[in-house]
């Protein structure tokens, strides 16, 4: 299913808490705070994984005990976590966040190119440099990360994760729960079923069931070290 939320606006300010003190909690601070309108006010985490009494001079409260501290009626949140479990972790947490009462901000980079104004559900992010062509469609817990291209009328579907600079033709279809790794790319109308795992620089051109696995093995290292290299090749 997926979201009929419009392009976040502005002018739609909230104070937010983000759920995560990890890595990408730390991140999406820095685009909240420095390229949105909302105001990040705390972080929450489920008690037994808290590691911070504080974050960036904010607090880190109980994910158990979090409506005490920011009540839903006063404040959104957004789920500031990985591909955890295939993205099943993060669903979790959308899931248990919206049971509290808590409506779910995204974050769609200034720098982000949208021209035909395409939807994205809520709790999506989409970084710097992504394209998001005509008539194409995001869903809802989607993360859509710095450089990628989302074809016109292709289809991302809820609680995906579209790692940096994936390439998905036009009308192509990413069932829910997918990940697609660096350099990925999907070709033109192909359609891959749920939980799909397509790894970094694999290529995707033709249609895939749900849970199928493609992964592009790494290139070889060379024989000689990069001093040897260089003076076999007359690059010094």
């Amino acid at each position: 299913m997926l979201s009929n939320s419009i392009w976040p606006r502005v002018t739609d300010l909230s104070q937010i808490v983000l759920f995560g003190d990890g890595k990408i909690a730390e991140e999406l601070y820095v685009y909240f705070s420095n390229d949105s309108a909302h105001e990040v006010v705390g972080f929450t985490v489920d008690r037994d994984h808290r590691r911070h009494d504080n974050l960036f001079g904010m607090p880190v409260v109980d994910f158990e005990d979090v409506t005490e501290r920011f009540a839903p009626e006063s404040y959104a949140m957004f789920v500031a976590i990985g591909y955890h479990q295939l993205n099943a972790l993060r669903e979790q947490k959308f899931t248990q966040a919206k049971a509290k009462g808590y409506r779910l901000v995204s974050y769609v980079s200034s720098k982000a190119a949208n021209i035909g104004g395409v939807k994205v559900g809520e709790n999506s992010i989409v970084l710097e440099h992504a394209t998001i062509q005509p008539s194409a469609q995001i869903g809802a817990n989607v993360f859509v990360w710095s450089g990628n291209h989302v074809g016109h009328h292709a289809v991302v579907r809820d609680h995906c994760y579209i790692a940096g600079h994936v390439t998905i033709g036009g009308g192509a279809d990413i069932g829910a729960y997918g990940f697609l790794g660096i350099n990925a790319t999907v070709g033109h109308n192909v359609v891959l079923g749920e939980k799909c795992l397509v790894g970094a620089g694999a290529r995707v051109l033709k249609c895939a069931d749900a849970g199928s696995v493609f992964i592009e093995p790494p290139t070889p290292k060379f024989r000689l070290d990069s001093e040897h290299f260089l003076k076999i090749s007359r690059l010094e």
